[in-house]
């Protein structure tokens, strides 16, 4: 059988009743269908191109949609590269969404998720994780090299620019220290992204490829999540090419959502 890396989406929807775990190392399209651009391999340049891809069925969130989420983790590896520089294009983003249905969703830098007359809405339903590589001001973006974490809007929450946290010792002590990092350099980087019941902490992490998860989140702090995300709903990513073409790859992707409050 012939194994690809997935570029430039998966939706991935379990079909299991309750927990859900996986772990795709590789990608194969047996069991994936793509909208828009996405594919399996190689991709095709373009301009304000997006791109969606799914699985088959929705993973359980939580119990009823009155509930508080369960906790889930997941991580993946990725690379975003430029095909006309210097312009890179809008970058990509870790979804949880109520539909795979995104037609009426706009490209550029709502990403193919959502557009202007939806956008900020709370019946959205949608947590994102935002890799972006364009500053929108439209957006209130803080630069066209962050991590954002956005609730039914594709203005950020929270903000901070690309990097990863590293300690070291200075004398006796521990110091820590920030690393910048270019998400649109063609590198891999691997990113942790978490969630747990019991406090509603979010925890997001960012690091280069082959690196140990840094103890220091990039990102992390309350935020409740019983409003956003529903019962039932789709996990993957999504993106847009924006004005400038840029390859998104995912090369490899776990998942797992613990169906009880831990």
């Amino acid at each position: 059988m012939q194994i690809h890396k997935l570029c430039f989406l998966a939706l991935f929807l379990a079909q299991a009743a309750f927990a859900v775990k996986f772990n795709f190392k590789t990608f194969d399209g047996d069991n994936l269908f793509f909208l828009g651009d996405a594919e399996l391999g190689p991709s095709s340049d373009g301009l304000d191109r997006s791109e969606l891809g799914l699985y088959i069925n929705p993973i359980p969130f939580k119990p009823s949609n009155d509930s508080a989420p369960y906790s889930f983790e997941t991580s993946f590896t990725f690379s975003i590269t430029p095909r006309t520089k210097p312009n890179s294009g809008q970058g990509l983003a870790f979804i949880v969404v109520p539909t795979v249905d995104n037609s009426g969703a706009s490209g550029g830098g709502f990403l193919g998720i959502l557009n202007k007359t939806n956008n900020g809405k709370p019946e959205n339903n949608l947590f994102a994780v935002e890799f972006d590589t364009f500053q929108n001001k439209e957006f209130q973006d803080i630069s066209g090299n962050h991590v954002g974490l956005n609730i039914n809007s594709m203005t950020s929450n929270v903000a901070e620019k690309a990097g990863y946290w590293v300690q070291t010792r200075v004398g006796k002590r521990k110091v820590w220290s920030f690393k910048d990092v270019n998400l649109s350099s063609g590198e891999r980087f691997t990113a942790w992204i978490e969630f747990r019941n019991k406090d509603n902490r979010i925890t997001i992490t960012l690091a280069p490829e082959n690196m140990k998860k840094p103890k220091r989140p990039l990102i992390q702090g309350p935020r409740e999540l019983n409003d956003v995300i529903l019962q039932n709903s789709y996990v993957g990513f999504a993106g847009s090419m924006g004005r400038a073409a840029e390859r998104h790859d995912i090369w490899s992707w776990s998942f797992e959502n613990a169906a009880k409050n831990n």
